[in-house]
Formats: structure tokens, C-alpha cells, sequence
């Protein structure tokens, strides 16, 4: 039984799609449907979502490196989705506007929640000759592995690398050192996700479909030096 079929199984007066593969003809089948929907970071054409600012999240991680002296930064990005492109176009347009050079070895691709990868992304980014003073990792769990691969090679966390995760989950803030991360408002965005679906269930002909983004805030932690001379 598709995600359709389960919806209507179910009496399912809407659904909220989030963490799914968003070009699976099974989702795309139930955004076509007549069951109101509203998707999490994933904008669909005449449907209303509920977006997080991965451009301003990932700007302000490369501003405040910027700040803290940094200007060969690197780049480990998750599977290639709509969040990992913006994340890539505003990493790159971010870096161009502060004149930061960014090799095409400093980016490198792994996948969210994966801290193996990470791991294996960083240990490359070792190994260059001219390698990054810093190194922005997917997410905070994956970070994880990346910590990991440092240890293994000596390298300490901030003083002979800066690194920054993405999320701002608790686990971030209970690491020692505290890591540099950019926390996402998840309990906004799933408060404006169910109030929206509800509108769309009780007024279907005056919901308007919309796009609404939702703002982060930059957790400046501990893991990113000060090398400004």
C-alpha cells in the first residue's frame, strides 16, 4: 500500500511529508491527490511548505569564519537535495562576495547523519598540501566522525582545526569543546506546518497555498580560532 492509500486507509484528514525521497512517485502521488499536504523543506508547485533558511544558516557559519580570520574553508555537504543545493549555492555566493578563493578540493560530498563518510570526507581534506584552516561538516551528528579522524591524527579541536556542524542539536552543546553550529527552529517550523494543514483541512477555499521560511540562530560554540593576526 502506497502513501496514498495508507492516507485514505487511515481517514488521514491530511499529512505533513518531511524526511522522504520528494521525487518518489509514491509522494508525488499523494501531493496530486485531493488530501491537503504541507512538506518540510521542499517546495511543490500550488502546495504550501514550510522551509528553514539553509541559505541564511550556511551564510552566517561562512560570515562568522570569515570573522574569526578564516579564508581557506571547506565544505563537506550531504546527498545532492533541494536543502544540499541551496546550502552549496549559498556556501559558494557567500565565499565569492568575500573575495574567499574556494579550491574544488575543499568540497567534499558525504550524506547527512553519516558520520562514517564524514569521517572519510575529512580525512581527505587532511591529506591536501594546502588543506583548510576550517572545515564546515553537514550536520552535527555527522561531525562526529570528522571529530573522530582529528583525534586519530593528532590534530586538535579548535587550536590545529576549526570545525562547525549544522543543527544545533543537544548533542552539539554537550561536547567539549562546544560546538560552532547553526540550530535550526524545528519545533517553529512543525508548529507552523500543523497550523497550516489545519487551515488547509477546515478552509479549503480560502487557504491560500504559501511559502514560509523559518528562521536559525548561529551557536558561535567554541570549535572555530581566532587566527586574525
Amino acid at each position: 500500500m502506497d502513501y496514498y492509500g495508507h492516507a485514505k486507509y487511515r481517514n488521514c484528514d491530511g499529512v505533513v511529508i518531511a524526511s522522504v525521497d520528494f521525487s518518489d512517485p509514491a509522494v508525488l502521488k499523494l501531493i496530486a491527490s485531493e488530501i491537503p499536504t504541507v512538506s518540510l523543506d521542499f517546495v511543490y508547485d500550488n502546495r504550501t511548505s514550510v522551509l528553514s533558511d539553509n541559505i541564511g544558516g550556511i551564510s552566517a557559519l561562512v560570515h562568522y569564519c570569515y570573522e574569526m580570520g578564516h579564508r581557506r574553508i571547506a565544505f563537506i555537504h550531504g546527498e545532492d537535495t533541494s536543502v544540499t543545493q541551496k546550502r552549496l549555492i549559498s556556501f559558494h555566493k557567500t565565499c565569492a562576495s568575500l573575495g574567499i578563493r574556494v579550491p574544488e578540493e575543499y568540497i567534499k560530498p558525504a550524506l547527512y547523519h553519516d558520520p562514517k563518510l564524514s569521517g572519510l570526507a575529512t580525512r581527505e581534506l587532511l591529506s591536501l598540501s594546502g588543506r583548510p584552516t576550517c572545515i564546515l561538516y553537514p550536520d552535527d551528528f555527522s561531525f562526529i566522525g570528522g571529530m573522530n579522524e582529528l583525534e586519530r591524527q593528532g590534530i586538535s579541536i579548535p587550536d590545529d582545526m576549526s570545525v562547525a556542524g549544522y543543527d544545533g542539536i543537544l548533542l552539539s552543546q554537550v561536547l567539549r569543546p562546544r560546538l560552532t553550529t547553526y540550530r535550526q527552529d524545528a519545533e517553529t517550523m512543525g508548529c507552523e506546518a500543523a497550523a497550516k494543514l489545519v487551515e488547509l483541512i477546515e478552509q479549503p477555499k480560502t487557504a491560500l497555498p504559501q511559502q514560509i521560511m523559518v528562521s536559525g540562530q548561529l551557536l558561535k560554540g567554541d570549535t572555530i580560532k581566532n587566527i586574525n593576526d
